[in-house]
């Protein structure tokens, strides 16, 4: 893939000190762009940030909570600041949640949707006017669980889907304005061994599942997104699948689902 696209093209990327944004962030700033990082846990953005230095990267960090509409305002004044400029926007940070709905605590479901979903609308309401004047890219990672329902997820899976929603409403507001939108569902994707996700009471659990994806793969697909400008996008073959089975018969989707944690919960027991 040529660099014709991405050479001093300046990408922010949220929730890129670990995992697919960081991956991200370095896929793109191989191909000539120019970096911002953000993340909530400051050293471990600035130990990715120094990385970057150390291998000559154009790059900044910017710190803070994507759920806080101040600190996306400060996402984006700084890295105007900094670079002048916008030309992706990837809005990659995302909380995960796992627990049964029943037992979901109301702020811990608030928790998710606020990052997933409000997280997303700040970092790219503050981003639009500068990505109009660069004709950028504005991009929603979503996952599997937003393409249909699984068990254990109902705040993650609800604050995907938000996601499809979004993107669709907004190429359609933003189609006069040069704006590429897109959207790409992710899958089962290699995670950090420190990635931790929300039990239904708001403590904090390791995501221990098989991978269908590495992250350098996800990133490599990102690329091509921004590159070829395409709207939606279904990584893995069983992402793939379960969204053809989705459109065409539903019920199928649901009893596979259902057996598996059927199956799962008589491993368990």
């Amino acid at each position: 893939m040529g660099k014709f696209c991405f050479e001093n093209k300046v990408a922010v990327i949220t929730g890129s000190s670990m995992g697919i944004g960081r991956e991200t962030a370095y896929t793109l700033a191989e191909k000539g762009a120019k970096i911002v990082l953000n993340g909530r846990n400051i050293d471990r953005l600035n130990r990715t940030h120094k990385e970057m230095e150390e291998r000559g990267i154009d790059a900044i960090c910017i710190p803070g909570d994507v759920s806080s509409r101040e600190a996306c305002k400060r996402l984006i004044e700084k890295t105007i600041d900094h670079f002048g400029r916008i030309d992706f926007l990837i809005n990659n940070a995302g909380l995960s949640m796992r627990g049964n709905f029943s037992h979901i605590q109301p702020e811990v479901f608030k928790k998710v949707v606020d990052v997933n979903i409000l997280g997303t609308v700040y970092a790219s309401l503050y981003a639009l006017p500068h990505l109009m004047e660069t004709m950028g890219s504005l991009v929603f990672i979503s996952s599997l669980s937003g393409i249909t329902g699984l068990p254990e997820s109902s705040a993650y899976c609800a604050s995907k889907m938000g996601l499809t929603g979004l993107a669709e409403s907004l190429r359609l507001d933003l189609a006069a304005t040069g704006i590429h939108v897109g959207i790409i569902y992710i899958g089962f994707v290699q995670n950090d061994p420190e990635k931790r996700v929300l039990s239904a009471d708001g403590t904090l659990k390791p995501l221990n599942r098989p991978y269908h994806i590495t992250q350098k793969d996800v990133a490599q697909s990102i690329a091509r997104v921004l590159q070829k400008r395409k709207y939606k996008v279904v990584l893995t073959p069983l992402g793939k699948i379960v969204n053809i089975q989705k459109r065409i018969c539903p019920w199928l989707v649901y009893r596979e689902l259902l057996f598996f944690k059927r199956r799962v919960k008589k491993m368990l027991s």
